[in-house]
This record gives C-alpha cells, sequence and structure tokens, in this order.
C-alpha cells in the first residue's frame, strides 16, 4: 500500500478530518493533503509522532514497494517547479540504489528522463522570461529574440536544422525491434510529417493500421491527407473518426487537436470538455486547461477564466491538491487573464 494511502486510510478509520489530523501533528492541512496524494512525505522528525497517533509501527507505516516510491518521485516532478540541485541528487541516487532488476532499472531510467526533462523545461520557462525582459529594454536584441524562439519552441530556422533525421532513424531501429510498438510507429509518423517527408509517414500509417487498433490509425490518416493537400482524404477520416469513437477520451482530444489546427475552435472546445466529463475520477486538467487557453484565443476571457478555475476545484477536489505549481500557475494565469479585462 502506498504511504499516503495507509495515512489516508488510518485517518479515515478515526473518523478524522485532514485538519483535526494536521492540528494534532503540528502541521498545516496542505501538508496532510500532499502526504496523502503522494506528492511529498512527513518530515523524518514526525514518523514517531505520526505512528504513535495511529497506533502503528514506523515500519509498517512507511514500509515501500519500488513501485510505491517510483510513482512518489514521478509524483514530486509532476507537482515542482525547478527542483533543487541538492534534491535531484537525492533523487538520482535513490534511483540508482533502487534499480536491480531489467524492469527496475527501466523504470528509473524513465523516470530519470522524466526529470531531466522537467529541469529542462522550467529553466525554458526562465529563459523565456529573461528572453522577454531583454526586448522589453532593446526591441532590437538579436540575442534575445534567438533564446526567444529557442526557450518558447520557435520554429528553427532552415530545414536541415530543424529536422529530426536523428530520432527518426532512432525510431525505425526500434521499430526494426518491435514492430508492434504502436507508440513508436505513432511518434514517427509525427516526425516524418514535421520534416515534410510525407510519402514515408503514408507507409508508416499503413504499418500503424495493421498494428493498432484504437482510432489512432485515422487520425494518423488524416495527417497525412492535410500533409497532401487531399481535403476530401483529410475529412473523409475525421469524419470517421468522430463517428464511431465519440465516447472515447483519446479520441476526441484528437479530434479537438485537429480542429484546432482547421481552425475551428469551438469544435475543439466541446471535444476537450467532452474528454474531461467522460473521464473518470480523479479527471484530468489538461484538456479543461487547454479548452480554457482556447477560449482565450476567441476573445471569451470570461469563459477562460471559468475553466481555470473548473481546473483548480478538481484540481482541489478530486485530487486533494490545494498546494504546489501547478496549483500556482492556474493562479497565475487567472491573475494575468483578469488583468486583460
Amino acid at each position: 500500500m502506498k504511504v499516503g494511502n495507509r495515512i489516508k486510510e488510518l485517518r479515515n478509520k478515526r473518523g478524522l478530518t485532514q485538519e483535526a489530523l494536521a492540528a494534532a501533528l503540528g502541521v498545516t492541512p496542505q501538508s496532510v493533503s500532499k502526504w496523502e496524494c503522494e506528492v511529498n512525505f512527513p518530515d523524518v522528525s514526525l514518523l514517531p509522532d505520526i505512528a504513535v497517533f495511529f497506533g502503528v509501527s514506523i515500519d509498517s507505516l512507511f514500509s515501500m514497494t519500488r513501485a510505491d516510491e517510483f510513482e512518489r518521485i514521478g509524483n514530486r516532478i509532476n507537482e515542482a517547479g525547478i527542483i533543487s540541485d541538492d534534491e535531484v541528487k537525492q533523487i538520482e541516487a535513490m534511483l540508482t540504489e533502487q534499480s536491480d532488476g531489467r524492469e527496475d532499472r527501466a523504470a528509473a531510467e524513465a523516470l530519470l528522463a522524466k526529470l531531466y526533462n522537467h529541469q529542462a523545461s522550467e529553466y525554458r520557462k526562465k529563459a523565456a522570461l529573461c528572453a522577454k525582459g531583454a526586448l522589453e529594454i532593446s526591441e532590437s536584441d538579436t540575442l534575445a529574440l534567438k533564446e526567444l524562439s529557442r526557450s518558447s519552441g520557435g520554429a528553427p530556422h532552415g530545414v536541415i536544422d530543424g529536422s529530426h533525421r536523428e530520432l527518426i532513424a532512432y525510431l525505425k531501429g526500434l521499430l526494426a525491434r518491435d514492430p508492434e510498438n504502436t507508440d513508436a510507429a505513432a511518434m514517427l509518423i509525427d516526425n516524418l510529417i514535421a520534416d515534410t517527408r510525407v510519402d514515408e509517414a503514408a507507409m508508416w500509417c499503413d504499418h500503424l493500421e495493421k498494428t493498432d487498433d484504437s482510432y489512432r490509425p485515422l487520425v494518423y490518416k488524416y495527417s497525412v491527407a492535410e500533409a497532401r493537400g487531399d481535403g476530401e482524404k483529410a475529412l473523409a477520416a475525421l469524419a470517421v473518426l468522430t463517428a464511431v469513437y465519440s465516447a472515447d477520451v483519446g479520441a476526441l482530444v484528437a479530434a479537438a487537436d485537429i480542429y484546432f489546427r482547421r481552425g475551428e475552435y469551438e469544435k475543439a472546445i466541446g471535444n476537450l470538455l467532452k474528454a474531461t466529463e467522460l473521464s473518470p475520477a480523479p479527471k484530468p486538467v489538461e484538456y479543461t486547461v487547454s479548452a480554457a487557453h482556447i477560449a482565450e484565443l476567441l476573445g471569451n476571457l470570461d469563459d477562460s477564466v471559468v475553466m481555470l478555475r473548473e481546473a483548480l476545484r478538481i484540481l482541489k477536489e478530486e485530487w486533494g491538491i490545494v498546494t504546489g505549481e501547478r496549483v500556482d500557475a492556474l493562479r497565475r494565469e487567472i491573475k494575468r487573464i483578469t488583468t486583460q479585462e
């Protein structure tokens, strides 16, 4: 059993609220919420107090499987802004020390990739703010413009420099070893289309159709047809996708992406909100946040704020998350939009 779930189970057995447990232990209700959501651990000095309070041993309360520990680390990365160097070293040490078998090693390497990508993403946000600051002072600063483009995911200069040839070659090698890896095939098609290698993308789309019985082959049929300028075939694939998979969350989100690319923003919003509605609890907030951003593009600022507040509600009521970077980011977005009104 996960540590957070164990604390929650013991708290519920005693009929206590998070506030009551927090008061008994001398911590904030937000701390208890983070424990139960597996975002943070209690401070080491609190372990005896928690064990005594619930009448259990420390070992019983805090024994964790490797899978539990990996999940805790993943949750920590999800909820953090820039993670300190000291904590990065701690996470690296835990993942290295706890990974013996093949499956554990793969899970640990994936978490390390998640950690490093998270840090890179957070630093890119910081870089974008610095570049914008430079441009506020000197609008013609070419270095600031270049770094703003890099940090914001802007289009690269030049087709060759912006190509994905190394990733494409790696994915082809991966699929040679594991032809039924549908995620790799889908990623390969995306990158081939991005590099305008449409005929190759079409070939791999045929491969995906043979190995993936979900909605995804239809999405890539649309993308290949769109890249070729064949509007009729693209619309035909979209029609089948929306008709056959109208209650599939993944298909709804994929169709929303297509609608967005087509400039059909209202349809994109509708699909994203429906995907949230059909998702089991605890519901994801990403679809609602994306809908809010599209509403802002349409100039519907009030609707955008309502959606962002709904995302905050989901985090609080379904995930038990009331503090942390995810909450802070949504609050910053609400403040930014309401300032425009």
